[in-house]
């Protein structure tokens, strides 16, 4: 029998430094597999382009009330995961055709495709975080920028690297936190542009008990009402 604690096995993967090892390593270790989380992507997306939900933030609790209902795999639901990477960029989109704007389907689903493409633990293996990408990725659904496009090309890097770097801040991952500070960093940059008819809830992350790295009261969006969750890396 394996004696090793969580803590002792998420040390051990810290040493895992080829990508495809590493996210093996952890899907055993929380008895997962890709088809558990490939499976709901379908159903996730037809969440995202039916629903009629105005604010981002709510739309994006939602799709994890949802998850959570029809999660049924051996480990509980993952704080973290790869389905943030078009989440984020999908349901702001939502938001923007919600309010009233002229953002078709096939433009959301353009938005979903293009976060699919970034890798799962990017963060670490690529120095890109799927939130900041997910920024980048409206700014140029929006501004309609391709690669010849000049200023507009330069000025889409600068919003993904500004968001990058207040995600950076932050030095244990959570994607729930960067993907809030993401969906809140969009949202502000599409009322500068024109999109002012866009709400967002106020945040207050319920995400912490099941986050076992949670940085409790360091992170932003911890609930104030709570106490410090202590982990040590």
């Amino acid at each position: 029998m394996d004696a090793k604690t969580m803590k002792e096995k998420l040390k051990e993967a810290k040493d895992i430094y080829f990508m495809d090892d590493f996210r093996a390593y952890m899907r055993k270790l929380h008895s997962l597999t890709d088809a558990d989380f490939k499976k709901h992507v379908p159903g996730i997306k037809e969440h995202i382009l039916k629903s009629p939900e105005k604010d981002p933030v709510t739309l994006f609790e939602k799709i994890f009330d949802d998850l959570m209902k029809k999660w049924e795999a051996p480990s509980p639901l993952p704080v973290s995961a790869d389905w943030h990477h078009f989440i984020v960029p999908g349901v702001v989109m939502a938001a923007l055709r919600n309010n009233g704007y002229s953002i078709t389907d096939q433009e959301i689903n353009e938005a979903m495709s293009r976060g699919e493409r970034l890798a799962g633990g990017s963060c670490g293996f690529m120095g890109t975080c799927g939130g900041a990408y997910s920024v980048g990725i409206i700014a140029s659904m929006v501004k309609k920028v391709t690669p010849l496009h000049d200023a507009e090309r330069s000025e889409v890097m600068r919003l993904v690297s500004e968001t990058l770097t207040e995600i950076s801040r932050y030095e244990r991952r959570c994607c729930k936190r960067s993907s809030y500070l993401s969906i809140q960093k969009a949202v502000k940059f599409l009322q500068g542009f024109g999109f002012e008819k866009i709400p967002y809830s106020e945040i207050d992350c319920r995400w912490s008990p099941q986050n076992k790295m949670c940085l409790g009261k360091k992170c932003l969006y911890f609930p104030k009402s709570k106490e410090v969750k202590k982990w040590e890396s």
